[in-house]
């Protein structure tokens, strides 16, 4: 799914790294800047100082406006902090993707959304309540909550996420992880990675694979 070769940015360098279809995976950077440039690289926001980063056998950095569009398509982004649009309600931000982007109405994705806030564990009263509010009036795991949803319902090949974990207790933490497995397990081509700035979530998490960036460029990952 996912083939890194001779990634050089600004924050860190890797030599080469490989998330097949079907992974869940996780990237452990060693500070936030790191976190955050790998992810602009991954989303193809940003292209590489040098090497590339190919998605479904195309490259993400491509010259080609169409060709980034499309595979931009098929990416998933869930964020905390970075994922809302400050002025809009979470109910707006989750339907953001679907409804503007995809020009789907919100009773179309209803049963959708029903079925993702059971993966969540989230009641739907629970759920539509807190939907009304605005990001910054919304806990950390309404925020979380609605960015993961909002990038769910792009039915997205790849799902990207980071930041997501920030002020969660543990069965928060496990509940949107359990999303995640539930999500990737309906279709076996789809992938997850979340990106993490240290590794004491790794055991919550269970990864298939991770990948520890360094600020030297040193690079190991583990199955």
């Amino acid at each position: 799914m996912i083939e890194i070769n001779g990634l050089e940015g600004v924050h860190f360098r890797l030599p080469a790294a490989s998330i097949p279809a079907g992974e869940l995976a996780a990237v452990v950077a060693p500070s936030e800047p790191c976190a955050r440039e790998f992810v602009d690289l991954l989303l193809g926001l940003a292209p590489p100082l040098k090497g590339s980063v190919r998605l479904l056998d195309r490259e993400i950095a491509s010259p080609d406006g169409r060709a980034r569009l499309a595979l931009r398509g098929v990416v998933g982004f869930a964020a905390q902090a970075q994922g809302l649009v400050g002025h809009l309600a979470l109910r707006e931000n989750i339907l953001l993707g679907v409804g503007y982007h995809q020009g789907f109405a919100e009773e179309s994705v209803d049963d959708r959304v029903r079925t993702m806030l059971g993966w969540c564990g989230w009641p739907e009263d629970d759920a539509r309540r807190a939907f009304l509010l605005l990001p910054e009036q919304a806990s950390p795991f309404e925020r979380s909550g609605a960015a993961w949803l909002r990038a769910a319902l792009g039915e997205p090949e790849l799902l990207v996420c980071e930041d997501l974990f920030s002020g969660l207790a543990p069965d928060e933490r496990r509940r949107l992880v359990g999303a995640s497995v539930a999500f990737q397990s309906e279709k076996p081509s789809r992938g997850s990675v979340f990106v993490l700035v240290n590794d004491r979530l790794l055991e919550e998490i269970q990864p298939t694979s991770v990948l520890y960036l360094s600020r030297g460029g040193d690079f190991r990952a583990e199955t």
